[in-house]
């Protein structure tokens, strides 16, 4: 067993974020329509848009809770991805507690929600589209997939060596 190692966390933190941060923009991809119809009737509720997507006031009062919780299932998956990882290139198992731990922290404290750094990374679909369900899933794909390496690579020790990489040749 391998000692705690601090770069690997960080590389795992900045992972799981991206892993997350996409997980929750494929949600939203599969919710656009109604995203935009609360965004933009919020006060009418009387539309056509809102009577066809929210018929009852049980959907209405339930829709955010319903989108958010992908934020959670993004951290299950992460949290399965970096144990099978750190358990397979034999890491500290505090690696993955740490790890779990800090983003626990962050998801308490509304990191994905209200954060600077997420509504920057949600920017990067509008270089592709103006429209939002577009957007969503660029941002989605783009976002998981840069999660899914970056946790890969985190436990890739060549990565860390780099420098005697350099020496050596």
């Amino acid at each position: 067993m391998k000692k705690l190692d601090i770069r690997v966390i960080l590389f795992q933190l900045a992972g799981m974020v991206f892993l997350m941060h996409g997980v929750l923009q494929l949600r939203f991809y599969t919710v656009a329509e109604e995203i935009i119809c609360v965004v933009t009737f919020f006060q009418d509720k009387k539309s056509e848009c809102w009577n066809r997507l929210f018929p009852g006031m049980k959907n209405n009062v339930s829709f955010w809770p319903d989108v958010y919780i992908w934020i959670f299932i993004g951290l299950l998956i992460g949290i399965l991805l970096i144990s099978f990882l750190n358990w397979k290139n034999k890491l500290c198992p505090l690696n993955t507690i740490l790890v779990s731990t800090i983003i626990y922290i962050l998801l308490r404290l509304k990191f994905f929600i209200k954060s600077t750094l997420s509504h920057l990374l949600s920017s990067f679909g509008d270089l592709f589209s103006n429209d939002f369900k577009t957007q969503c899933l660029i941002n989605g794909v783009t976002f998981t997939f840069i999660g899914i390496i970056i946790l890969y690579t985190s436990v890739n020790q060549n990565l860390f060596n780099f420098r005697k990489i350099l020496v050596t040749n």
